[in-house]
């Protein structure tokens, strides 16, 4: 295995310029970044990263793996993925060739429309589980790439006038993609979709989702925060999250929880110690114990491992 590096970590689209070594947009929320690069040697890898925005790719030809989390990905073209804020990303390209767009943008323009706050709220995509890569059709991504470049030319005249614009541009975008994950997930995993469940559970999850992105701690939340929040008993809700998704409140706090680990692990190099004390572990043998239950290795194991 390679060296692990400390996450590099962006609070806004300005920082992730600087560090791109591009100039930053006129826009500070938004950021459309149109590639179309070709350089002599392949195999680039991009440090592992997390910002504090939202970042929407299209991917339409290159070659090389993405890692997000602790899962690893070897990326199809043309391919659509998505990432919410604080997740961490980090790839290799194998290719000479990258031609992609991606959009970034902040939580602030989204709390400024209602109508793309609305539509995030019950947007399962940029939940860390399923913000994986995938593969589009051709007549997809003839109609992504209308749509990319409809936004672009009014975001390379930006000004405050045509701000709404943007925000109304994105949400159409938002939507074209949403219908390509839906479908997706509708053909791979229709029997455990979460937004096929009811308010309740799906009310809870996206609390939690709220909760990770606010503070990247939500499983140091209680089983009542979440019952006292959504205003029922802390025991029917745990029940009625079993009876729809088969598990408890504190096994999905649970499940973020190793999902953090994992990344950390996979992503950086910092010690089992170390990221205890992250997660909120008043002892590292309580997170290694912890661990070894939910994973079935040791976090020194899962380290070392291909998985």
């Amino acid at each position: 295995m390679g060296a692990k590096q400390e996450v590099i970590y962006f609070r806004n689209i300005y920082e992730v310029c600087s560090f791109l070594n591009v100039s930053p947009p006129q826009c500070p929320d938004i950021w459309l970044d149109k590639v179309e690069q070709v350089w002599v040697a392949p195999n680039l890898s991009v440090a592992p990263i997390k910002s504090e925005l939202f970042a929407m790719n299209l991917f339409i030809d290159g070659g090389g793996t993405i890692k997000v989390a602790h899962w690893e990905k070897e990326m199809e073209f043309p391919s659509v993925y998505l990432v919410p804020p604080r997740q961490t990303v980090s790839c290799e390209l194998t290719e000479t060739t990258l031609v992609k767009y991606g959009i970034f943008f902040s939580e602030n323009f989204v709390e400024e429309y209602s109508f793309l706050k609305e539509l995030l709220a019950d947007y399962p995509y940029f939940q860390a589980d399923k913000s994986i890569p995938i593969k589009i059709l051709p007549e997809e991504i003839e109609d992504l790439v209308a749509l990319f470049e409809f936004f672009n030319k009014d975001y390379k005249n930006y000004s405050l006038k045509n701000r709404p614009v943007l925000a109304a541009c994105l949400y159409i975008i938002l939507l074209k993609v949403k219908g390509i994950y839906d479908k997706y997930y509708f053909e791979q995993f229709s029997d455990t979709k979460i937004y096929h469940e009811e308010n309740l559970v799906l009310s809870f999850m996206n609390l939690l989702n709220k909760e990770k992105k606010r503070n990247d701690l939500a499983y140091s939340k209680s089983v009542s925060y979440y019952a006292d929040a959504l205003n029922v008993n802390a025991n029917y809700l745990s029940r009625k999250l079993k009876m729809e998704t088969g598990k408890t409140i504190k096994e999905h706090i649970h499940n973020i929880m190793i999902h953090d680990a994992k990344s950390l692990l996979k992503q950086t190099g910092l010690s089992v110690k170390e990221i205890s004390f992250r997660l909120d572990f008043n002892e590292p043998a309580h997170f290694v114990n912890f661990f070894k239950k939910n994973v079935g290795c040791t976090p020194k194991q899962f380290r070392e491992s291909t998985i």
